[in-house]
């Protein structure tokens, strides 16, 4: 092996001379030109030239090297399980004109993460609308980092892509993290980070790897979904449903104050449902959970049309009530003549 190192000083020193390149006009071709391998696999790669006359060609390198051999156009390295994170093959040639070129194999080691996992840092309870906080993606043990990229989602729509450039070979831990301020429309929503391995055109194309889901729990105030003030014209027996339902986390309670202290009306989940008419006035519906409270005002009316009835009818009854009188007592009268007869 001494005068495969005697020749690269050789050609080193003539490349210093000339001031050529390593691989420059070198008379040696590789199949594949580069090549990705999983941590573990096995790799060949053949190593040929087009010269008919040369001293011998081999490779160089710490796993699978070759000694030096003669009047073959081709040599192959081939490792039954590559289990080096950082190598860099080198194919060589001896020209009979005692230089020696080479040409340097590109080796990428991958390996696929042991986990991808999602928290929330620092907090066990629910998100408040509004509020920042942090969520974190862990990656374990993967290489290498600098072909790796990781995306959030939250359910189908992305939220960012992001990479991180660390030019270590060997596997490392990662953890990425992303700021959130959850709206309301979150709450039951899921995060997810998802990474994935970018190994080129020529590499293969392998699956990304999810989380596992991180479900949103979001509280928010009261807010309603109908108008916050409503004018009721009521009749004058009408027992109107009076609808103060809200959209709340955790879920609202509700308090309804009435021109009549004394109203009873039986509530569920917002909706109020009087047992007796509504007087004329405002009624104030407040719903309220620990993060704040709404009120919706309804405004009652008494119809004019109702208090015209009632007004024609009581009209139409003392009219008629002299006649009705009159003759009722002219009946009697006739009634009484003829039974004396």
């Amino acid at each position: 092996m001494w005068r495969v190192r005697a020749w690269f000083l050789i050609f080193d020193v003539a490349l210093f001379v000339s001031g050529q390149s390593r691989n420059s006009s070198c008379p040696l071709e590789l199949s594949p030109s580069s090549v990705i391998v999983r941590f573990g696999d096995p790799v060949s790669v053949n190593c040929s030239t087009s010269l008919d006359e040369f001293e011998g060609m081999g490779w160089e390198a710490t796993e699978g090297g070759t000694s030096l051999a003669g009047k073959l156009q081709f040599v192959t390295w081939t490792l039954a399980s590559l289990k080096t994170w950082s190598i860099q093959p080198i194919c060589y040639i001896n020209t009979i004109d005692q230089i020696q070129c080479v040409q340097d194999l590109e080796v990428t080691v991958y390996k696929m993460p042991d986990s991808v996992s999602i928290f929330q840092p620092n907090l066990t309870g629910p998100m408040e609308a509004g509020r920042t906080y942090r969520l974190q993606c862990d990656i374990r043990n993967v290489a290498p980092v600098r072909n790796l990229s990781l995306t959030w989602y939250r359910g189908t729509e992305i939220i960012k892509t992001e990479m991180r450039y660390n030019d270590s070979a060997t596997p490392q831990n990662e953890s990425f993290s992303l700021l959130i301020t959850p709206k309301k429309e979150y709450d039951g929503l899921q995060i997810q980070c998802k990474v994935q391995m970018n190994l080129g055109v020529s590499g293969p194309k392998l699956s990304p790897i999810k989380s596992e889901p991180f479900d949103m729990v979001v509280h928010y105030p009261p807010s309603f979904t109908s108008p916050q003030q409503e004018i009721l014209d009521l009749a004058v027996d009408d027992k109107p449903i009076l609808n103060c339902s809200s959209d709340g986390n955790p879920q609202p309670y509700y308090r309804l104050l009435s021109p009549a202290s004394d109203l009873k009306a039986p509530e569920t989940r917002g909706v109020f449902r009087p047992l007796s008419p509504l007087l004329p006035g405002t009624y104030n519906c407040t719903a309220t959970n620990r993060l704040g409270s709404a009120t919706k005002v309804f405004i009652v009316h008494r119809t004019r049309n109702s208090l015209a009835t009632f007004w024609l009818i009581v009209g139409l009854v003392s009219a008629l009530a002299p006649v009705l009188i009159g003759g009722t007592v002219w009946a009697t009268r006739r009634g009484h003549s003829q039974n004396i007869l």
